[in-house]
């Protein structure tokens, strides 16, 4: 419990903890030319967000977009959290400097990262799992049938030749 005027400590997991960016890390064990392909989804959120303006689409929803992608190829809950936790790269010190501060003040990860990873995070560094915001995410209940899975793969090989969108300074 945060009590009024309590100083709290609030981090993101990836850049002051960990090395990783999961979901490109992700998308790159997954799928084909994977990394050239989260690169154009990026930009393209990039594009969504800060040029269209598109209303009710935000920044950063690049994790849902690759969803159907990941999917397709096989990603499962198992497979996504055995990726995360085998692949976790900790900035040095950072567990240490997470235990101090719990100590001193009630502290909390916000992230837009997948739960899998986060919870791996939380495992091997030691923070507690329920002072974590992070992206919910039950890929196995979705289910897509074989034609599906092939129309995204097509999808997909469309999508990696394209070339990567510039946005011009003043877009």
């Amino acid at each position: 419990m945060v009590e009024k005027n309590q100083r709290i400590f609030v981090t993101d997991c990836e850049g002051p903890i960990s090395k990783n960016d999961n979901a490109f890390e992700l998308t790159s064990h997954f799928v084909p030319k994977g990394d050239q392909f989260f690169a154009l989804i990026s930009k393209y959120d990039d594009v969504l967000a800060d040029v269209i303006k598109k209303p009710g689409y935000k920044a950063g929803d690049t994790l849902r977009l690759i969803l159907p992608f990941l999917k397709a190829y096989g990603a499962t809950n198992e497979k996504i959290r055995e990726y995360s936790s085998k692949n976790i790269l900790l900035i040095p010190g950072s567990r240490d400097t997470l235990q101090f501060v719990r100590h001193l003040m009630p502290s909390f990860i916000v992230s837009t990262s997948y739960e899998h990873y986060v919870s791996s995070l939380c495992s091997l560094t030691g923070f507690p799992y329920t002072n974590v915001y992070c992206t919910k995410l039950n890929i196995d209940k979705y289910k897509i049938s074989g034609e599906e899975a092939k129309r995204l793969k097509e999808i997909r090989e469309e999508i990696s030749v394209m070339p990567i969108i510039e946005i011009p300074e003043n877009g």
